[in-house]
């Protein structure tokens, strides 16, 4: 029994020593190798990359880094890449001897010019001034309001076609009431200045305007409200669809339009359109 405690106390020590022993299998379990160079991860310091410590508030060593280019040429800066390419129309150079402003006249002076056309025996050419692009100008369109044109009677005015024998009053509105007792205007459009449009019956009663299909251009068409008398020349005379609303279209110039149905096609309209005369 005594053999065996004494056995004991001395392979305890032998095992523990074996626990502690790190294994070599469990360690290459564990290990891996790599390929990449021990400098991969460069540093970012300032002073380990320009060999100074960093300036604040003043010049450093970065700042004086950047190429300079000469007059003439641009640089590429969105790759981060000073490339030295020749601005578009400055393609050669030539010299002088003359001396200018703020330089002597001892030494040659490089002076960027203008490419000559093709062709050219000098090479140089005035360099063209560009001239102002002109646009049409804008104006304002026209329009007077019918309120306070109304007479007596509550026309707003009269309409007169001589080579027609048309005397008609005008009426508020593109009704049949309106045109009942004359011309109907249109409510959308201008009462005098700008685009005034005014319809009719074309048949079948007392105040037709169907004739009005047989206007040529020239003949003169006469509008008399409260602010006066105008007379205009006929420049139009279409047929065109019953959903053809353009020539009502508020303008800046003065000008009459008159509309009318087309016997036998209710589809279509007669649509005379006359410009002010301007005396």
């Amino acid at each position: 029994m005594k053999t065996w405690k004494n056995l004991t106390k001395a392979i305890l020590p032998i095992l523990a020593l074996l626990a502690l022993t790190p294994s070599v299998y469990a360690a290459a379990d564990y290990s891996f190798t790599t390929d990449a160079p021990q400098d991969y991860y460069k540093s970012t310091s300032y002073e380990d990359i320009y060999g100074s410590q960093y300036n604040y508030g003043g010049r450093n060593v970065v700042d004086y880094q950047v190429p300079e280019l000469e007059y003439g040429l641009q640089s590429t800066t969105m790759t981060g890449v000073m490339e030295r390419t020749i601005l578009p129309g400055l393609q050669q150079t030539v010299t002088t001897g003359g001396g200018g402003y703020g330089v002597s006249g001892g030494g040659p002076i490089t002076v960027l010019v203008e490419a000559g056309s093709p062709g050219s025996s000098t090479g140089t050419q005035t360099p063209t001034v560009p001239t102002t692009p002109t646009y049409p100008t804008y104006q304002q369109p026209a329009y007077t309001s019918v309120e306070g044109m109304a007479y007596k009677d509550g026309s707003i005015g009269t309409i007169k076609i001589p080579s027609l024998k048309i005397n008609m009053k005008v009426w508020e509105g593109e009704t049949s009431t309106s045109m009942s007792k004359g011309l109907g205007h249109y409510s959308s459009t201008s009462a005098w200045d700008g685009n005034v449009g005014a319809c009719g019956h074309n048949r079948g009663t007392k105040y037709a305007i169907g004739a009005i299909k047989d206007l040529k251009q020239g003949d003169t068409i006469t509008y008399t409200t409260i602010y006066g008398t105008r007379t205009y020349a006929v420049e139009t005379v279409k047929i065109i669809s019953n959903t053809d609303w353009s020539y009502l279209q508020a303008t800046a110039d003065n000008r009459l339009t008159l509309t009318t149905c087309l016997a036998d096609h209710p589809e279509s309209r007669v649509v005379v359109q006359a410009v002010e005369v301007r005396s």
